[in-house]
Order: structure tokens, then C-alpha cells, then sequence
């Protein structure tokens, strides 16, 4: 590249550039297409393509916050050769800084060419038949999905190709074929001249299955609060669910949750997981459907961010009475002590909280008042989200079955939202009792805003916090995050919420905290 100054990073099957980099240009006023063409040119010799550019076809311009990306596919022959990309990438200023390279060098498009006059004169040799048709490759992948049903109507897009195979572009007809039970969309190369499969791909990469699930749990759907460990649970109290976007492996594993951590999961050949509380996979239906739904419901609320991956669940990784989230692995473990944690849907959601909390701050939780906090959130998340499908009585409680097993209380529940605890007072020293103030605080803002915009707030505030936040650091980036969210329209309703808790001074009594544990605080 004696005309351009930038790093290269090589190829090894075709000794060719495979990404340019730390490319040093000027800047440019050209149109983006422009811009790119004259680059190309510098580097034809480099990539080994012809000087004139002739093979490559423009595709697009994309346009990103990191600029523009301008799309070539290569072509031999007047068609297309499948996978042969090249981009070009362009900052705002109109300088060239990237170029990720995935073309067929002239010195293999040599061997494709010999590979062709070979098959012909062997062809011919064999009286064998003429190359396929369209029709042919269509009937063919009909063939090919079998024992899936499917018509020449699922067939999506026939195209006469070039594919590499063994790294060598050869002439192919291309299928798009989807098929159904289990579902499946399928793209399918045929070699023009024997009609053998080049490859068959299949480009669905999630699948829905279907699932039975408590919703969130026996007590609060029947709303008794009498069961216990050994009730028989009837029917009623399950639902019949979509587990969305599963892997195509067979197992609960999705783009936002998996059981890969699980010893001996359950795999269905057809993505069918309807079972009781009495089976264990069970238990991988319900973090599976629950931590995927409320992921959902996060990116529903405008975060893209915020967790947006599969994260690793142990359905009975103790068997204490005990569930945590691990920051060193990223992954979530469930215990078995008594009613097993992963039955109630809340307590998923409360471990799935402290999961958000330390992706939205990493190490989170290094504080007193973190870790208090903490465990306030997951207790909101989980109450928040299910709010609207139990009674009253059950609104500001979550754990309702998991604490049936130990809760003396009526009705039973892990903790409560609705505390008239105030700050510092009744601090404990316990993150668990503590947590019981920051929750209550959220859940009088939910009181006052409504489920959607809270919620939104809440996640929001996360993002301007640090790992040792304290209670009255978190107080203020709720104000802070709503002045930003809603122009600042809630901001008398939070700071009262936080001043009757103590949690903010008050202003009116010389800044003293409700909560002080003396009168000169």
C-alpha cells in the first residue's frame, strides 16, 4: 500500500488483507460512494482484484454514529459470488478509517475457472444431463427439507450464485425454503452441474417452543394463602406459555436467559416443555420464561442496554434455602431449601435484579447502603412486574410461595414494599431489613408515577450511580435522571418521598432527617 498509510491485518487462507485499519485520510466532502471508490482503487493490487474495480457490485450506504459504511459484493462472471463482501468505513468528517475485506482474490477465481472447464469436458464426456435448471433446484430442495412438509409456495428465492467452497467460488444455484414442525427457513446451494449440496443452512437462529409456568406463583394466582410445600397445586394455578427465541438446540437457552449452568437439563426434540412443579425442568421453564420476559419488558421501556444478553442460570445450584447472583461469573444460582427458589417467579426477578444492577455499574454493591439498595430494587422489580396479577392484599409483598415455608406473616411473604421504616433510625446494619427503606421509596414513586414511567426512572437512575453509592447518592440521581427523562416534572413528589423518609434532609426543619435518632441530627 505504497499510496496509503494504515496497519493491515492479514487473511491466512488467501494472504490478503482481511482488515485495513488506522487508515490515515483525508478528510472529504464527496458523497460517501465516492469516497469509497477512490480508496479502493489505492489498494486493488493489494487485495489482489482488478484495477478497475469491474467485480464489484455497489450495495449501500449505511449510515451509523460512527459515520458511513459503504457495501460492495464481488461478482465473477456476471454473478453474484456469495459471501464476498467488501465495506468500507467513513467517519462524519469524510476520512476513510476501516476497511474489512472478504473478497475472492484473482488467483482463486483462476481455480474456478479451471474447475469449470473440467466439469464441462467430464459432462460431456458422460453424455451426462444438462445443468440444472431453476425448476431442477427447486424440486431438489423440496427433496432436501424432507421429512418437513413443504410446496413449491415456501420456497422464498431461487438465484444462480457463485459459492465458495474449499475456499474456491463454484457456479451454484441458491434455495430459500421455509418448512414447518419444527420450523425452519432454509438456505440451500446446489452445484450447478451434479446437483450435489454444497451446504445447507439453516437460517432461522431462534425458535419458539411452549412451556407451563406459574405466573407469577400458587398464591398469588389462586390468591389462597394457606398452601404450603405439600398442597397438591391445581391446574388452574399453571399457564400455558411462549418461551420466544429459542436456541435450535433443543434446551432453554435463548438470547436473554440459558440453563447451561444446570447439571443434566432437559433437552425436547420439539420445543415443547410442559411439565409440573413435580418434574425438575420445571424449574428451567420458569427462569427461562420469566427472566426472558422481563428482559423484554426492559428494552419495551427504551433500554437497549441494559443487560441485553444470555445470562447463565443454575436451577438447584444449593440446596440451601438461598439464591444469588455471581459478579465473578455473571450467572444466577437457585437453591432448594425449602419451596424451591426457581418456583417462585419473584424471587427469580429479585436475583435478576442484582444481575441489571451490576451490568448497568459494574461491582455495584460495594457499599453499606449499595448492598441495601440492592436488595431494595430486586424486591421493586419483582413486585413492580407483577403487580397487576395479584390481589391487593399481595401488591406490596413478593415471595409469597417461596415463604411459605418459613413466613409466620399474613400473608406470607419474603419481604414487604410498604414498610414505615425511616432512615437512619432503622438501619440495621442488615442489607436485607435495610433494603426494606430503599424499596418502600421506590414503591411510593411507583404510588405517584405509574408502573411505566417508575419503572423507566428507577433503571434509568442506575446508569448515574457508583459502586458505593449511598441511599441519599441514589435519591438525588432519581432527581437528577428525572430532570433529565421528564424535564424535572417529578421532582417535588421524589424529594418529598425521600425527605418523609429521611433518606433527603429536610429543608424546612433546618435540614434535619425524619429519621434521626436524635433531635440535633
Amino acid at each position: 500500500m505504497k499510496d496509503l498509510k494504515a496497519a493491515i491485518e492479514i487473511n491466512p487462507q488467501r494472504n490478503v488483507p482481511r482488515r485495513i485499519y488506522d487508515i490515515q485520510s483525508e478528510p472529504s466532502h464527496e458523497p460517501p460512494q465516492q469516497i469509497a471508490h477512490d480508496i479502493l482503487l489505492k489498494v486493488t493490487a493489494d487485495l489482489q482484484i482488478k484495477p478497475d474495480l469491474s467485480q464489484l457490485k455497489f450495495d449501500q450506504v449505511k449510515e451509523s454514529i460512527l459515520g458511513y459504511h459503504v457495501l460492495y459484493q464481488q461478482q465473477y462472471q456476471g454473478k453474484p459470488i456469495s459471501g464476498a463482501w467488501i465495506r468500507v468505513d467513513i467517519d462524519k468528517d469524510g476520512k476513510v478509517y476501516n476497511i474489512l475485506n472478504d473478497l475472492v482474490p484473482e488467483s482463486l477465481l483462476g481455480k474456478t475457472e479451471e474447475i469449470e472447464v473440467q466439469k464441462v469436458m467430464k459432462a460431456e464426456s458422460a453424455a451426462a444431463v444438462p445443468q440444472l435448471t431453476a425448476a431442477d433446484a427447486r424440486l431438489l430442495a423440496l427433496e432436501a427439507v424432507k421429512p418437513s412438509q413443504a410446496t413449491e409456495d415456501d420456497i422464498y428465492a431461487t438465484e444462480q450464485v457463485y459459492y465458495p467452497h474449499h475456499g474456491i467460488p463454484v457456479l451454484a444455484w441458491k434455495v430459500i425454503i421455509k418448512v414447518y414442525h419444527p420450523d425452519a427457513e432454509w438456505k440451500i446451494y446446489f452445484d450447478v452441474l451434479s446437483g450435489a449440496i454444497i451446504e445447507k443452512i439453516n437460517l432461522i437462529k431462534y425458535i419458539n417452543g411452549t412451556g407451563r409456568v406459574f405466573d407469577p406463583n400458587p398464591v398469588a394466582v389462586l390468591n389462597d394463602t394457606t398452601l404450603e410445600d405439600t398442597s397438591v397445586i391445581p391446574e388452574k394455578a399453571y399457564v400455558e406459555v411462549v418461551l420466544k427465541e429459542l436456541n435450535n438446540t433443543g434446551m432453554l437457552e435463548g438470547p436473554y436467559v440459558n440453563t447451561s449452568t444446570t447439571a443434566s437439563r432437559f433437552k425436547s426434540t420439539n420445543f415443547k416443555f410442559n411439565f409440573s412443579r413435580a418434574d425438575r425442568a420445571f424449574k428451567e421453564v420458569m427462569v427461562y420464561f420469566h427472566i426472558d420476559s422481563a428482559q423484554r419488558y426492559i428494552q419495551q421501556l427504551g433500554f437497549d442496554n441494559v443487560l441485553n444478553h444470555s445470562i447463565a442460570v443454575n436451577i438447584d445450584g444449593t440446596t440451601d434455602d438461598n439464591s444469588f447472583y455471581s459478579p465473578v461469573t455473571q450467572s444466577l444460582t437457585f437453591g432448594t431449601g425449602g419451596i424451591d427458589d426457581a418456583e417462585d417467579a419473584e424471587v427469580i426477578l429479585h436475583e435478576y435484579g442484582h444481575a441489571i444492577q451490576d451490568n448497568q455499574v459494574n461491582g455495584f454493591g460495594s457499599g453499606t447502603e449499595t448492598r441495601a439498595m440492592g436488595e431494595g430494587f430486586g424486591d421493586y422489580l419483582a413486585a413492580s412486574f407483577f403487580s397487576d396479577k395479584k390481589s391487593e392484599l399481595l401488591k406490596p409483598t413478593i415471595g409469597n410461595w417461596d415463604a411459605v415455608a418459613y413466613s409466620g406473616a399474613e400473608p406470607p411473604c419474603l419481604r414487604r414494599l410498604d414498610s414505615n421504616k425511616k432512615y437512619p433510625k432503622d438501619m440495621t446494619g442488615e442489607e436485607h431489613n435495610d433494603g426494606e427503606i430503599w424499596s418502600a421509596c421506590l414503591w411510593e414513586i411507583r404510588s405517584a408515577m405509574g408502573q411505566r414511567l417508575a419503572d423507566r426512572l428507577i433503571l434509568a437512575h442506575h446508569f448515574l450511580l457508583d459502586p458505593k453509592a449511598a441511599f441519599q447518592d441514589a435519591a438525588n440521581a432519581l432527581i437528577t435522571a428525572d430532570g433529565n427523562l421528564s424535564q424535572g416534572q417529578h421532582q417535588t413528589i421524589i424529594s418529598n418521598i425521600f425527605i418523609n423518609r429521611g433518606i433527603l434532609p429536610n429543608p424546612g426543619r433546618k435540614n434535619k432527617r425524619a429519621g434521626a435518632r436524635f433531635d440535633d441530627v
